[in-house]
C-alpha cells in the first residue's frame, strides 16, 4: 500500500518536474538557477514545520534547477522517514529568480486500536503482550510486516509451522488521522514430527541418538509424556545434544554436517540429520605443570583420569574446573585462598586415536578477605546475616565458603533463594579481595488456613507465623511495618477446631540465636488441646503442656549437624475416656535429636540430604519403685513411663533439569523401661491419611500414609512400631519465590506393628500416586494428592482403592 503511493508520488513529481510548470502562470526555466525564497510545509499538522524542513534538506537561500536533483532527494529524504502517506513539493510564487515552495504531505494514520480474529481470547492476551501496539503509534508498513513476523514466529515456535497471519489498515471514521489495524491470525494445524532418520552414525544406531534428543521427539501412539511437535529452538538445542553425547564417548571431531526438515503432509515433517563421526579418541599422557603447592600425585586422585580412558573433554574440563560439588581441581586452590590461581588443560599432541593433555596452573599467592559488604537487606538487620557468613575480614579466600554462605542465606528463608549471589571484587596488588553479598527480600509471614478430615470430622486450622521477628522492637511503634521484623525470631500462634469436639490452642517463641552471640537456638512453646464428646456427661480428655529447648549447631563430625535439647512438661486430664484411665496424668521428658542437614535450599531442594535421630525420654519410675506394677492403674499412670525412638533419612538428587528425585525413609519405636509395667497407653503411632499433624488427642503421633484413610493402618489404641518408605519424582514447574510450583508421582509404602515379633519392615501396605505443591510466602505449602492403596485394610478384603489427600499447610 505504502510503496505503491509512494512511486505515484514519484511519478507524479517527476512528470511535473519535465514540464515547466508546478502551478497555473508559473513558468520556470531548467537553465536557470533558482534561489528559494522561502519554504513552507502543510499537511503535517502532528509535526513540527521547521523539524519537516530540516529533514528534507532544502534551505531557505539555497540555489536550485527546476527540475533537478536537490527536489528529488528533498522528497526521497522525507519518504525515508516512514511517516507519510503522500509527499510533494510546489512552486507556489515566483518572483524573478526567487521561488518559493511547499512542502506537501499526507501524515500516515496513527494507531487508535487493534483486534484479532481467528484465534481465542486466550490466545490474544499473548499476542498483545508480544506485539506492545500501544496507541498513537504511527502505523507503517515495516510495523505491519514486523507484526506480522512476530506473530508467525510466535506460532512456529509452538509447533504451528503453517501459520499465516495478515494485517489491515481500516481508517477510522469519527477521527481524522487514526486507524485501526484488523489483525487476522490462520494458525493451522499443529505439525508434529512423522520421524527422525540419521546418516553417517555407524557407531551408534537412531533410536540411541533418538533418545538422546530430549525435547523433539518422533510420533508414536505409546509416546505419553513427550510432545512430537517441531519447535525450531529446542529441534536446534537437541542437535547440540547429540554433539555432546558424542564428545562424551570419545567422539572428539563428530558434527552435523547437514539437516533437512520437509513436510511430508499437511501436519506432519520429518527430520534427516547427517552427521560426520571422526574417530573414536582416548586419554594418553596427562601431565601437569606448575603445581608447587600441591604434588602430582594428589592432583591425580582429584583428576580420576586415567591413560586409556576414552577421550571426554566435558568430564575433563569438568574435573579441572567447573564440578558442582567442587571436587575439581581448581576448587583445591580456590578454597585455600588461591583466588588469583588459573588451571587451564590443553591439548598438546593428537597423534592417531590418542590425546596427550597438559594442565597448566599458576598458582599466584593467596588472597585473604579485604572487606565484606551485604547489598540488598532492606528488612532483615545486617546482624542476622553477618552472623550466617563463613567469609570474613582476614580469613583466606575460600570458594567453597562462599557457596556455604549462600546455602545458609536460602535456609533464613527470608531472601529468594534465586536471587541471592556474590560479586567478588578481587585487587592482585595488594592480594586481597572484597566480597559484595546482593540479596533480594521476600516475604517470610504465613496465614495458615488448613482442612483436613481426622478422627471422623472436619479439622479447620488457622494459624499465624511471624518470621524474621523482632522482639526488641515489640514496643517501637516505628517499627511496625506490619510488625517489627528484621532480628530473625520466630512467633507461632495456632488454633485448631472441630467445633466443640476438638479444639487445639498453641503458641511458640524461637530465638536462633540466643543473646546474639552463638548459633544457639531457644525455643518455648505452650499448648492445652480439648477432646470431647457431643453429649452432656461423656469422654472428655484435655492436654496442657509447656516445652523449652535449646539447639546448637556442631563442628564435629562437620558443621551441618545440629543437637537439640528440649523438656517437656504434659498434663493430661481423662474423663470416660476409653484409651486412658481417668483422672490426671503427668508427663515429663527429655527431648534429644541430633541432625544433619545439606539441603540446598528448603522449599524445593535438588541436592543434599536431611537425616534426624530423636529420642524422647521419661524418667523410668516403675524402676525405681518395686511396688509399682501393683499399683491402681490411676496411680501408674499418674507419672507416664516411656522411652521413644525415631529415626528420619531425607535424599534428594537432580537427575535433569528442574527434575528431581526424592527418597524418604521413617521408623519409630516406643518402649517402656520394665515389662512388668508394659507398654503406656500415651505416645503411639497412628499410620493412614494425609499426616494431620498437631490434631493429638492423646499425645498420640500421626503418620501420613498416602492412598489410604486416616489413621486406618493402626490399631484402635495406636501401635508401638511403624517404619515407612517414599520415593518421589518431582518436576518444578514455577520456580517463582511468590507461587512456587511443582508437581510429583510417588511411591510409598509403610505400616504399623504392635511389636518386634510382628515386625516386617518390608511386608507394607503400598500406595502410588501424584500431586501438586504450590508454595506462597503467605500461605506456606499447599498441596493435594491423589493416591491408590494397592492393599485391603484390617479384614476388608477389597484394596484400598483412591483416596484424595488435600492439606493446606504442610508438607509430606
Amino acid at each position: 500500500m505504502f510503496m505503491l503511493k509512494k512511486s505515484l508520488s514519484l511519478l507524479t513529481l517527476l512528470l511535473l518536474f519535465a514540464s515547466t510548470t508546478f502551478a497555473q502562470d508559473i513558468t520556470l526555466n531548467p537553465s536557470i538557477e533558482y534561489e528559494i525564497g522561502g519554504i513552507t510545509v502543510v499537511g503535517a499538522d502532528n509535526l513540527d514545520p521547521t523539524v519537516i524542513q530540516l529533514l528534507s534538506g532544502l534551505t531557505v537561500g539555497d540555489k536550485i534547477r527546476i527540475p533537478g536533483q536537490e527536489v528529488t532527494n528533498a522528497v526521497k529524504k522525507l519518504w525515508e522517514q516512514q511517516l507519510f502517506a503522500d509527499v510533494s513539493i510546489a512552486v507556489v510564487q515566483k518572483n524573478a529568480s526567487v521561488i518559493f515552495l511547499e512542502i506537501r504531505l499526507v501524515e500516515l494514520p496513527r494507531l487508535s486500536r487493534f483486534y484479532f480474529i481467528g484465534i481465542k481470547k486466550s490466545k490474544q492476551d499473548d499476542l498483545r503482550e508480544a506485539l506492545k501496539l500501544t496507541r498513537g503509534t504511527i502505523i507503517t508498513e515495516n510495523l505491519i510486516i514486523t507484526s506480522q513476523n512476530k506473530i508467525e514466529k510466535i506460532y512456529r515456535e509452538k509447533g504451528y509451522l503453517n501459520a499465516t497471519s495478515q494485517i489491515s489498515v481500516e481508517i477510522d471514521s469519527g477521527t481524522v488521522g487514526t486507524a485501526t489495524l484488523r489483525i487476522e491470525v490462520n494458525p493451522g494445524e499443529r505439525v508434529k514430527i512423522e520421524d527422525i532418520h540419521f546418516f553417517g552414525n555407524e557407531n551408534f544406531k537412531d533410536s540411541d541418538l533418538r533418545g538422546e534428543m530430549e525435547e523433539t521427539k518422533r510420533y508414536a501412539w505409546f509416546n505419553f509424556f513427550r510432545s512430537s511437535k517441531f519447535i525450531r529452538t529446542e529441534y536446534e538445542a537437541d542437535l547440540r545434544t547429540i554433539i555432546d553425547f558424542y564428545n562424551q564417548s570419545g567422539y572428539r571431531d563428530a558434527r552435523v554436517v547437514r539437516d533437512s526438515i520437509y513436510q511430508v503432509s499437511p501436519d506432519r515433517v520429518q527430520i534427516d540429520v547427517y552427521l560426520e563421526e571422526g574417530p573414536k579418541y582416548y586419554f594418553r599422557n596427562i601431565s601437569f605443570i606448575g603445581n608447587s603447592k600441591y604434588s602430582t600425585d594428589l592432583l591425580r586422585r582429584v583428576l580420576e583420569i586415567e591413560k586409556g580412558d576414552i577421550y571426554d573433554s566435558q568430564r575433563l574440563n569438568e574435573r579441572v574446573q567447573f564440578d558442582p560439588d567442587g571436587n575439581d581441581i581448581a576448587s583445591i586452590y580456590l578454597d585455600n585462598g588461591y583466588l588469583f590461581s588459573s588451571v587451564t588443560p590443553v591439548e598438546v599432541l593428537v597423534e592417531n586415536d590418542s590425546i596427550d593433555i597438559e594442565i597448566r596452573i599458576r598458582e599466584g599467592r593467596p588472597a585473604t578477605v579485604n572487606e565484606v559488604r551485604i547489598v540488598g537487606n532492606d528488612r532483615t538487620n545486617d546482624h542476622v546475616i553477618y552472623r550466617e557468613l563463613r567469609t570474613r575480614p582476614g580469613d583466606l579466600f575460600s570458594r567453597s565458603d562462599i557457596q556455604r554462605t549462600i546455602r545458609e542465606l536460602a535456609q533464613l528463608g527470608y531472601f529468594d533463594p534465586r536471587s541471592i549471589n556474590v560479586t567478588p571484587q578481587p585487587n592482585p596488588e595488594t592480594g586481597t579481595v572484597d566480597l559484595e553479598y546482593t540479596v533480594v527480600e521476600q516475604s517470610t509471614s504465613q496465614l495458615e488456613l488448613q482442612g483436613g478430615w481426622g478422627a471422623g470430622q472436619i479439622v479447620g486450622t488457622l494459624g499465624l507465623r511471624f518470621n524474621n521477628f523482632s522482639a526488641r522492637n515489640l514496643f517501637k511503634g516505628s517499627e511496625w511495618k506490619p510488625l517489627p521484623s528484621g532480628d530473625g525470631q520466630t512467633i507461632n500462634l495456632r488454633a485448631q477446631a472441630s467445633g466443640r469436639f476438638f479444639q487445639s490452642y498453641s503458641a511458640s517463641f524461637t530465638e536462633p540465636w540466643l543473646f546474639g552471640k552463638r548459633p544457639q537456638s531457644f525455643t518455648a512453646s505452650v499448648y492445652h488441646n480439648i477432646n470431647q464428646g457431643f453429649q452432656v456427661g461423656s469422654y472428655r480428655i484435655a492436654i496442657t503442656g509447656i516445652n523449652m529447648g535449646l539447639g546448637r549447631r556442631l563442628t564435629w563430625p562437620d558443621d551441618y549437624f545440629t543437637l537439640y535439647t528440649g523438656v517437656e512438661y504434659r498434663v493430661f486430664d481423662a474423663t470416660n475416656y476409653t484409651l486412658l484411665p481417668d483422672g490426671v496424668s503427668r508427663n515429663i521428658n527429655l527431648q534429644l535429636t541430633l541432625r544433619r542437614d545439606n539441603r540446598d535450599v528448603p522449599i524445593f531442594p535438588t541436592r543434599g540430604s536431611s537425616f534426624s535421630l530423636t529420642a524422647e525420654l521419661t524418667p523410668p519410675f516403675s524402676l525405681w519403685d518395686p511396688n509399682w506394677p501393683n499399683k491402681p492403674v490411676t496411680e501408674q499412670y499418674e507419672w507416664i513411663e516411656y522411652h521413644k525412638w525415631k529415626f528420619s533419612a531425607d535424599w534428594y538428587t537432580e537427575i535433569a533439569k528442574n527434575t528431581v528425585f526424592r527418597g524418604y525413609a521413617e521408623f519409630g519405636f516406643l518402649g517402656s523401661y520394665n515389662d512388668a509395667y508394659g507398654l503406656s497407653p500415651f505416645e503411639r503411632f497412628f499410620v493412614g491419611g494425609d499426616g494431620l499433624q498437631n490434631f493429638a488427642i492423646d499425645g498420640r503421633e500421626i503418620i501420613g500414609l498416602r492412598g489410604y484413610p486416616n489413621l486406618s493402618l493402626s490399631s484402635a489404641a495406636g501401635d508401638p512400631l511403624f517404619n515407612k518408605f517414599t520415593f518421589e519424582m518431582r518436576y518444578l514447574i514455577s520456580p517463582n519465590p511468590q507461587a512456587t510450583i511443582y508437581v510429583l508421582g510417588f511411591l510409598e509404602a509403610g505400616d504399623s506393628f504392635s511389636n518386634f515379633e510382628d515386625f516386617r519392615p518390608f511386608n507394607l501396605k503400598r500406595s502410588a500416586g501424584g500431586g501438586v505443591r504450590i508454595f506462597m510466602p503467605m500461605f506456606g505449602l499447599l498441596g493435594v494428592d491423589l493416591g491408590y492403596g494397592f492393599d485391603p485394610i484390617g479384614n476388608i478384603g477389597q484394596p484400598s482403592g483412591w483416596q484424595t489427600h488435600f492439606v493446606i499447610g504442610q508438607q509430606f
